[in-house]
């Protein structure tokens, strides 16, 4: 369904669809007119048309010119649709790679937080040295500057396959309208399923 959405808002593939039914109407005129070829007054040019040559070649000529512009324009409308395929299939299975490392992120930031929880307790007894307190807080700040990396991809993502398929700002209202405002947790995944 996003192919289908991001080719049929392609504006490439929109010109290249110009270029061919422009292609197609010429090659009709072409073909339509070429009997006129045979009504000549000239004997020379009406023998050479009866033959296959003169008018009738050069229009033959023009016809197969315009049918080779056609298929061209055909296998670049295919070229470009498969790009546009390929392009958000990648997309698509790269939000799901970030999604698959935002998870286990955030299980580590949240099993991290329960040490830096109990460690805080010891340490507000005197159980602990102000050092290994920096090096667990400089962790939790680590860990969640790379859970916040991983969402600003997602979000990226989302707004790329936005504009390949024309629907800008739908997936993110359908994140907002579907409760998920925590930038934290990040879990576009429904918004990017309900577009399908």
């Amino acid at each position: 369904m996003l192919t289908q959405q991001a080719i049929a808002q392609s504006s490439e593939i929109e010109a290249i669809n110009q270029q061919l039914e422009l292609t197609t109407e010429r090659q009709d005129y072409a073909e339509a007119r070429q009997w006129t070829n045979y009504l000549t007054m000239d004997p020379v040019r009406l023998i050479q048309n009866v033959l296959g040559g003169g008018d009738v070649q050069r229009d033959r000529l023009a016809i197969a010119t315009l049918e080779l512009e056609a298929a061209n324009l055909i296998r670049r409308r295919e070229e470009v649709a498969e790009g546009i395929t390929r392009e958000i299939v990648d997309l698509v299975l790269n939000y799901e790679h970030l999604d698959r490392q935002a998870m286990l992120l955030a299980s580590q930031l949240e099993s991290h937080r329960l040490q830096v929880a109990v460690a805080e307790a010891r340490y507000r007894t005197g159980q602990g040295t102000t050092t290994s307190m920096i090096g667990l807080w400089q962790r939790t700040a680590e860990l969640t500057a790379r859970c916040s990396e991983h969402c600003i991809g997602q979000a990226q993502d989302i707004r790329e396959l936005e504009i390949l398929i024309g629907e800008e700002d739908l997936a993110t209202q359908r994140v907002y309208a579907s409760g998920h405002r925590d930038w934290a947790g990040c879990d576009f995944t429904e918004a990017i399923l309900q577009t399908d």
